[in-house]
């Protein structure tokens, strides 16, 4: 019993060790590593194209490099997706491999053999902290971005072979000792935590000329490359911009094209919004002052893609978090503005320090906002962000007015409506008001932009008219009377907004008519005739303009409702302008009388069953009216029930008569649809006329 726990426990001290150090000599290069650790280490965090080269391109400036060459084909689908197999027994993987790789090349100092043994092959040791690596580079002594020894297994999120060709080590009289094998998924991928031996490369062992490391990447999972802008864009936003260190990326697809530099992300900004973080360190509530650097402004325009959005937070030349608002909670003022345009660069070495606790994330693309650190970090965040929205708010209503005047030409439409130009001074003024309280995006759409231009366009002259009454009363206070020009000033502003005001009226009467009219040729159901009387009760008797509807109305819509499930059982809605639900009727009051509309579809007769129905109300009504004086009285008049429908055909002798005895007390009246809709039209010819000859000059678009 006891040897076999000797036995167990040396097996376990020597899956626990590092690698053993390995010499210069060719082959026996071996990786162990678990699944769970390349699986939650390199597939789930490194699942895009950039984020996997980005790991490589901080291991060649780990490595002192000048400059790291990226070769990858743009814009392409690495992988065709296939079929799985239907063969009973066989598996098929959803991704074929079609030949494509990724090649980055660096001229960093390399790696000998036993270089690549005793470090690269070594995962999860804190490189910072071992003797024979430590947290600056050799030549350049740049503090390293690498810090828990993953990064080599980044590719694995996007491919299956990693094949690594390095030479590295003191230059002899042949060159630079090469290191060459490959790294394959499947194989280091095994149920045991036994070292796997990696394949050795036919250059394992020979020499080069220059030092530097090439790592090639193919047999592809089903990732695309973006195209050239994207894929650059999502490169700078990783590494912050460093004085000599170049990426540079070349498209392999296109034969003799030129490699592209990586440069600076360019996100144009409002510049009067811009705060230099220099002299705005961080606090901390111990009172430690830690340093930043970097910028944040207000973007120009409102997020357009993923790279550009938030502010960007760098260690170590390195991205390891962002932001949109530095995580304040919902609900704080200029929300919508600063999750829309926030933008910027922190540079805050404190958060990656080599002794200090770790708070970034593994993929370098989030801090831990609840450390000390982080906390102290979002309260400058706010600080910030506040300081942000105050100055930058009358910019960007300025901004945003004029986008509308000039998308709206209020000012050419104002001039064509009004002679008065202090009329068009007022509706250019209004549309610098309210036009900057616009959101970007909704500027973007011709119809708010057209409906927010006749709202200003109709306001425009009562605006006029009030100033006019305003310099009206100044002259009253500083002369005692008015002079004739004050007086001609405030009756010409009074003529213009009435003129305003009849014209929204026409337009409005010749909108709805114009909906009546199609409505009744589509022989649409009665429902949407229902909708229109609810919203134009005008049509029902064209001299009506009823404004709002009376609160007695409201009383007695709720009032019968009730009644009438509790004395007939059984449910009725009565409709005052719209309703959401579908009405049994329409209710209008106007005067002393309650008007109740019942509609037919066009083109239906009026029957029996029809009656029944409505005989049925009728009844109902004259006990209503009998039984309560508070209605008797607000409708001293009573009701009349106006029945619009094309034809009626009651058969029943009882029902005829009833129907013919509601006419004569004028209890119901009846209007044929095409009477109904010549008589409004009848009475808003001159509207309609006018309309018309608008339509045919191409002016008259918004009242169809």
């Amino acid at each position: 019993m006891k040897r076999s726990m000797k036995s167990a426990a040396r097996k376990k001290a020597k899956a626990d060790s590092p690698a053993p150090s390995g010499g210069d000599e060719p082959g026996g290069y071996t990786m162990r590593i678990s699944r769970m650790t390349v699986d939650k280490l390199g597939v789930r965090l490194y699942d895009t194209v950039s984020a996997a080269v980005s790991e490589l391109i901080a291991n060649g400036y780990d490595a002192d490099a000048d400059r790291v060459s990226v070769d990858l084909p743009l814009a392409t689908q690495l992988a065709k997706k296939v079929s799985p197999s239907k063969k009973p027994g066989t598996v098929s993987l959803p991704w074929e491999d079609v030949g494509h790789t990724i090649e980055v090349v660096d001229d960093g100092h390399g790696m000998t053999p036993g270089d690549a043994k005793r470090h690269f092959l070594v995962v999860g040791r804190e490189r910072r902290k071992h003797t024979s690596q430590g947290a600056v580079s050799p030549k350049y002594k740049r503090p390293v971005m690498g810090r828990k020894g993953i990064g080599k297994l980044a590719p694995f999120g996007i491919c299956r072979r990693i094949e690594i060709i390095s030479a590295g080590g003191s230059r002899s009289a042949k060159g630079y000792l090469v290191s060459h094998f490959v790294m394959d998924y499947d194989r280091i991928l095994s149920e045991s935590d036994e070292a796997v031996p990696l394949d050795a490369g036919a250059l394992d062992g020979t020499h080069a000329d220059k030092a530097g490391t090439t790592i090639k990447l193919s047999h592809f999972l089903g990732k695309r490359v973006p195209d050239q802008e994207t894929f650059m864009r999502q490169l700078a936003r990783r590494f912050a911009p460093t004085k000599g260190f170049s990426i540079l990326v070349r498209d392999s697809k296109l034969a003799g094209s030129q490699p592209c530099v990586v440069g600076p992300l360019d996100v144009p900004i409002q510049e009067a919004t811009r705060v230099d973080l220099a002299e705005r360190p961080v606090t901390t509530p111990d009172g430690e002052v830690l340093p930043v650097t970097g910028w944040l402004a207000l973007a120009r325009d409102a997020y357009k893609d993923e790279e550009t959005t938030g502010v960007r937070i760098y260690a170590r030349g390195k991205i390891v978090g962002w932001t949109r608002d530095f995580e304040q909670p919902a609900g704080y003022t200029g929300e919508f503005t600063m999750r829309s345009y926030l933008v910027g660069e922190v540079t805050a070495e404190w958060l990656d320090k080599d002794d200090g606790d770790d708070l970034v994330r593994t993929d370098r693309q989030g801090i831990l906002w609840d450390s000390e650190y982080g906390h102290a970090l979002r309260l400058w965040g706010s600080a910030l962000i506040k300081e942000l929205g105050t100055a930058s708010r009358e910019p960007r209503r300025k901004r945003v007015s004029d986008i509308f005047i000039s998308a709206s030409e209020i000012e050419k439409r104002a001039n064509a409506q009004f002679s008065d130009p202090e009329v068009v001074d007022a509706a250019l003024d209004l549309a610098k008001k309210i036009g900057g309280f616009a959101a970007e995006d909704e500027l973007k759409d011709p119809v708010y932009i057209e409906e927010l231009a006749s709202i200003i366009l109709n306001i425009a002259p009562h605006t006029a008219l009030m100033d006019a009454f305003r310099e009206f009363e100044s002259a009253l206070t500083l002369h005692g009377e008015p002079t004739l020009e004050n007086l001609q000033n405030l009756f010409g502003k009074t003529r213009v907004a009435e003129m305003a005001s009849y014209g929204q009226i026409a337009h409005e009467r010749v909108r709805v008519i114009r909906k009546l009219e199609k409505i009744v040729v589509k022989d649409t159901d009665e429902a949407a005739f229902q909708d229109l009387i609810a919203e134009a009760p005008w049509l029902i008797e064209p001299t009506w303009s009823v404004i709002s509807e009376n609160e007695s109305l409201r009383n007695f819509k709720d009032h019968f409702e009730q009644w009438f499930k509790k004395t007939r059982g059984l449910d009725v809605t009565l409709a005052i302008r719209q309703e959401k639900k579908r009405p049994d009727f329409t209710l209008v009051e106007v005067g002393q009388r309650l008007h109740i509309v019942e509609i037919k579809a066009s083109g239906h007769a009026f029957d029996d069953a029809d009656y029944d129905r409505l005989g049925n109300y009728i009844d109902a009504f004259d006990e209503f009216f009998r039984s309560f004086d508070t209605v008797r009285a607000e409708f001293p008049h009573g009701y009349r029930i106006q029945l619009v429908a094309d034809e009626v055909k009651i058969k029943k002798p009882a029902n005829k008569q009833a129907f013919e005895a509601a006419i004569e007390k004028q209890k119901l009246v009846q209007s044929r649809w095409f009477d109904f809709l010549n008589r409004a039209k009848k009475s808003h010819e001159e509207f309609l006329r006018i309309a018309s000859k608008l339509d045919k000059i191409g002016v008259g678009s918004q009242t169809a």
